[in-house]
C-alpha cells in the first residue's frame, strides 16, 4: 500500500507538470475546453485513488501496531507464568523483572524488593514454624515461671506444647491456632492468629513472620499484576 501511494505521488505530479505546459497554444477553444475537461478528469480519479490508498496504508499501519501490541502483551503474559513459578520454588527473579520492564510493564514494589533473594516456599514455612514457635513458647514461660506450677516448670524444661489447636489467649494457644492454619496452607490466617501473640513473645517468631508476609506480599502483587497484562 505505501508503494502504491508513492507512485500515485509520483503520476499526481506529471500530471501537474503535464497541466503546466502550453499544449492548448494554437488549439481552438472547443478544443481546449475537451483537453482540460479530460484533465480534470484524470486529476479527479487520481485524487480519489490517492485517497483510497492512504486509507489502506493506516488501516495497515493500525494492523501492524496492534499485532505489535498483542505479541508485546504475549510476551508479558508469558513472563508473568515464569515469575509466578520462581516464586513458588523460592528463586530469585530479577532477571524477569528486568524482561518485564523490557516490555514496558512496571514491577510493583513488592516485587521489585525481593527479586534478588526470592520468597520463602510454601513448603519451607510451615518447616520454619515449629523450631519458632518453641522458642516463642519458652519466651513466654520463662517470662511466667515466677507463678507458675509444677506442669509450667516441666512443660518449660521439656518444650512440650499443644500440637493440635486450641482456644485460649495464652502463648501455647495461640501458637497451636497458627501452626494450624500454617499446615493447612493459609498463611493469612496464621498472621491473624499471630498478632494475638503477647508483645513480649513475638520476637522469636519475628523472623518467620516477615518471611511469611513476604511470601503473601509478593504473591498478592503477582495476582494484582496479572489483569493489567489483558489486552484492552
Amino acid at each position: 500500500a505505501r508503494d502504491m501511494s508513492e507512485q500515485l505521488t509520483a503520476l499526481v505530479a506529471r500530471v501537474d507538470a503535464l497541466e503546466a505546459r502550453p499544449l492548448t497554444e494554437g488549439a481552438s477553444a472547443d478544443a481546449v475546453a475537451a483537453f482540460e475537461a479530460q484533465l480534470a478528469k484524470v486529476r479527479e480519479s487520481l485524487s480519489a485513488q490517492q485517497d483510497e490508498v492512504k486509507a489502506m496504508v493506516a488501516e495497515a499501519q493500525a494492523m501492524e501496531q496492534a499485532s505489535a501490541e498483542a505479541a508485546r502483551i504475549a510476551s508479558a503474559q508469558g513472563v508473568a507464568g515464569r515469575l509466578i513459578a520462581s516464586l513458588d520454588a523460592g528463586q530469585p527473579f530479577v532477571a524477569l523483572l528486568d524482561e518485564l520492564s523490557a516490555l514496558q510493564v512496571d514491577a510493583p514494589a513488592d516485587l521489585a524488593g525481593t527479586a534478588a533473594a526470592g520468597v520463602a516456599t510454601h513448603a519451607a514455612l510451615p518447616d520454619g514454624f515449629a523450631p519458632a514457635a518453641r522458642a516463642a513458647l519458652s519466651d513466654a514461660r520463662d517470662e511466667n515461671k515466677a507463678v507458675g506450677g509444677l506442669l509450667d516448670y516441666v512443660n518449660r524444661h521439656l518444650g512440650a506444647r499443644s500440637v493440635e489447636p486450641r482456644e485460649g489467649s495464652d502463648a501455647d494457644a495461640v501458637l497451636s491456632r497458627a501452626e494450624a492454619a500454617v499446615r493447612s496452607g493459609n498463611l493469612q490466617l496464621a498472621m491473624s492468629e499471630l498478632a494475638a501473640l503477647p508483645e513480649a513473645d513475638k520476637p522469636a517468631i519475628a523472623d518467620w513472620e516477615t518471611a511469611a508476609q513476604t511470601r503473601l506480599s509478593a504473591m498478592a502483587a503477582c495476582v494484582a499484576l496479572s489483569p493489567t497484562l489483558n489486552a484492552k
